[in-house]
């Protein structure tokens, strides 16, 4: 029982990796695009505009990896509950992308106002924080498609594998011997000396 339940906070915990990744990287690398091409006016030089650039995407990567990592793991949990024993063939990705749409849309805003409120400040007015919503619905469906593709592709990986040459890898017995290629530096070195 305790091994299922780590199996589980370890695929939450993947998820939230996952997502806040992807958000860090699609965040930081918009916000780097944004501030290369209209800089401030006070930037004259090119590598002054590549650094500032380059500071600003990482600051803000790392304020949208936080934000992802949170609404991955928000998601892991949704799915957990709807999706419950299916199987990854029988999920339609359309739909996870428009769940991941929906949880990123409505839970940046939700999360924005809970963490100004938890530092100490007050609830930010929704029109400021609402259109941030729009962001996160895109980064959020675009997160659930890349996370049902990946785990088909490795479902697809597990399933094509040959079972009998998996049960022989368990067993060094059965393993070939290794061949001269197969031998690690130290014992080519011992072989040529000898």
């Amino acid at each position: 029982m305790t091994d299922n339940r780590f199996r589980r906070l370890r695929a939450v915990l993947r998820n939230a990796v996952t997502w806040g990744a992807a958000w860090a990287a699609a965040g930081g690398g918009l916000v780097f695009a944004v501030r290369l091409f209209d800089p401030s006016p006070a930037i004259v030089s090119l590598p002054e505009r590549l650094g500032m650039a380059l500071l600003s995407g990482v600051a803000w990567g790392v304020r949208f990896g936080l934000a992802g990592a949170v609404i991955g793991t928000v998601f892991a949990a949704v799915i957990r509950l709807n999706y419950r024993g299916r199987r990854l063939a029988d999920i339609s990705p359309a739909r996870f992308a428009l769940l991941g749409a929906v949880v990123g849309g409505v839970g940046v805003p939700l999360y924005l106002q809970t963490m100004n409120v938890l530092t100490g400040g007050r609830p930010i007015p929704w029109h400021l924080v609402t259109d941030d919503a729009v962001w996160a619905t895109v980064f959020g469906a675009a997160a659930a498609a890349g996370s049902i593709l990946l785990a088909r592709r490795a479902d697809a990986r597990t399933r094509s594998a040959d079972p009998a040459r998996l049960g022989r890898a368990d067993d060094p017995a059965a393993l070939p011997a290794a061949g001269p290629e197969d031998a690690t530096l130290s014992q080519r070195a011992r072989s040529a000396q000898s």
